[in-house]
């Protein structure tokens, strides 16, 4: 499944439109502008439903952010100290991501070690783009989009 994230120009509450592969709306993210630590909600557009929260947790040592997916907390992101290269804690789904979180171009693996998703950002776009190439069949592309926007987060948080 090929997904495409393109976030909002001049959006103070981190809009982002997620659309496929024929630019058809299929999920949007709906920021909170007043809030204590970032709230994104992701609707699907189909059934105007919050279908996932990323939430950002305020008082922690190190950046931390929690991943609920229709309800139920599934996932918390968590940056390790380190000096050089950022990595990322995934607790409770056991994924593993590879890659180069700066430049936005990395893949997501499984427990197993299987390939789950690539993201990738593209260039020369009027907005920040990003493109999810989803592999695995059996997971939900909620689950990753959520991830993303949960690594995007604690990347843009200060340490």
């Amino acid at each position: 499944m090929q997904l495409y994230m393109k976030q909002k120009m001049l959006s103070f509450k981190h809009d982002v439109n997620i659309v496929d592969s024929n630019q058809k709306p299929v999920y949007k993210v709906d920021g909170e502008f007043l809030s204590l630590g970032r709230k994104l909600h992701i609707i699907n557009m189909e059934t105007n439903e919050e279908v996932a929260l990323v939430k950002q947790k305020v008082l922690s040592l190190m950046p931390q952010v929690d991943v609920f997916v229709r309800g139920q907390e599934v996932a918390s992101i968590r940056k390790r100290i380190t000096l050089f290269k950022p990595q990322f804690d995934i607790e409770q789904i056991g994924w593993t991501i590879k890659g180069d979180y700066f430049a936005h171009d990395y893949i997501i693996y499984d427990r197993e070690g299987d390939l789950i998703a690539q993201i990738k950002k593209k260039y020369f776009a009027m907005s920040d783009t990003f493109e999810f190439n989803i592999d695995a069949e059996e997971v939900d592309p909620v689950m990753v989009i959520a991830v993303v926007l949960a690594i995007d987060t604690v990347m843009d948080s200060k340490d």
